[in-house]
């Protein structure tokens, strides 16, 4: 009979080793996991028109939520007969932790999302308010990652942009090396550079005359006797400012001297009661303003000139002939001629007119 193996304590002590490693493992990835490994799943698929980037085991997410993992990525295929659809290239098969099954549903959406610019992609569900619970294997509609594309073809409209700005900048810096244009002479040409040194030249002259004294500019500058001017003036617009705060003058007693106000409101009170006594009929100007008889009067006199100025233009009356009938006119004519006749034989032989005879009986 052969004889029992026995372990030796080395033996022994690597097993319990190895045995105490496995759990360790065990419970890290347990923690690491949050427990999912040992949580029911359930399956879902989606279809998306691309998915670079995407790896198996990549996190699913509800809303940002890590609810499972991708389990398979597979090149969608067409029945004979069908026709292909660019947005169902590719479907991804989605292991789903099953404590979350209540809130995908059919109005949830399966999209890509980019982590940062250029991070790792994952699978985000929105979830579902209305629709239905999706069972086992269901299918979660699937939508393009379209802010990803919008910033990819921004992007490359920026470089196309900066590639454009670039060759500019170099053509511009080009024709600057090359003396083209006002900027480019002024930095390649010798005479510019000459004149604007000249220029300069002449301005420190200019500033050195000015410093000197010299001219108006130089004497506004060196001398004082314009600051003396403005403070002798400022002086006395000091002084003037300080009568009219004494309230001196005509003008000091026009801001401060409240007389000037009394007197004018109490004209303003005395035009307001003027004006209630004309509104309430009160005086001649409230009889004019108020009184119909005096407008009466006033119609009935219009009127009567009405009347007056009618007869006059007919011929019916005295006065209407004395303007409208030509014989009037006519014997007041000869009348004026035979006048004047008179008047000249009076002043050629006033005996004639003026001869007295006298008899007795």
């Amino acid at each position: 009979m052969p004889q029992r193996k026995q372990v030796s304590w080395t033996e022994l002590r690597v097993g319990i080793f190895v045995l105490v490693a496995l759990f360790v493992i065990a419970v890290a990835i347990f923690y690491v996991t949050g427990g999912r490994m040992l949580t029911a799943k359930y399956r879902l698929h989606t279809f998306l028109p691309e998915v670079a980037g995407l790896t198996t085991g990549a996190p699913v997410r509800l809303d940002g939520v890590d609810i499972g993992n991708v389990d398979k990525i597979i090149i969608a295929t067409y029945q004979p007969g069908q026709k292909p659809n660019p947005d169902r290239n590719i479907e991804i098969e989605m292991s789903i932790d099953k404590r979350y099954r209540d809130y995908i549903r059919s109005d949830s959406t399966a999209s890509l999302i980019t982590e940062g610019l250029l991070g790792n992609r994952y699978v985000n569900v929105d979830r579902g308010v209305t629709g239905a619970v999706l069972p086992d294997n269901a299918e979660v509609p699937g939508k393009p990652e379209k802010d990803v594309q919008l910033v990819v073809q921004r992007s490359a409209d920026l470089l196309a942009n900066l590639n454009v700005l670039s060759a500019d900048a170099r053509d511009l810096i080009d024709g600057l090396h090359e003396g083209r244009g006002t900027l480019g002479k002024l930095l390649t040409d010798d005479q510019a550079y000459n004149h604007l040194n000249a220029l300069l030249a002449k301005s420190e002259q200019m500033v050195d005359y000015v410093q000197s004294g010299n001219g108006s500019l130089g004497k506004i500058y060196a001398s004082d006797e314009l600051y003396s001017k403005l403070d002798s003036a400022t002086g006395h617009v000091d002084t003037i400012l300080a009568d009219i705060q004494a309230q001196k003058g005509t003008f000091g007693k026009l801001i401060y001297d409240p007389t000037l106000h009394n007197n004018a409101n109490a004209a303003f009170q005395k035009i307001n009661l003027t004006l209630d006594d004309a509104r309430a009929g009160k005086g001649t100007l409230g009889k004019l303003m108020t009184d119909d008889t005096l407008f009466a009067k006033f119609k009935e006199v219009g009127s009567n000139l009405s009347e007056a100025t009618a007869k006059l233009n007919g011929d019916r009356t005295t006065a209407g002939k004395f303007f409208s009938d030509p014989q009037l006119y006519d014997n007041l004519t000869g009348l004026a001629g035979d006048l004047r006749l008179f008047v000249g034989d009076f002043r050629q032989n006033p005996k004639k007119f003026l001869r007295v005879k006298f008899s007795i009986f």
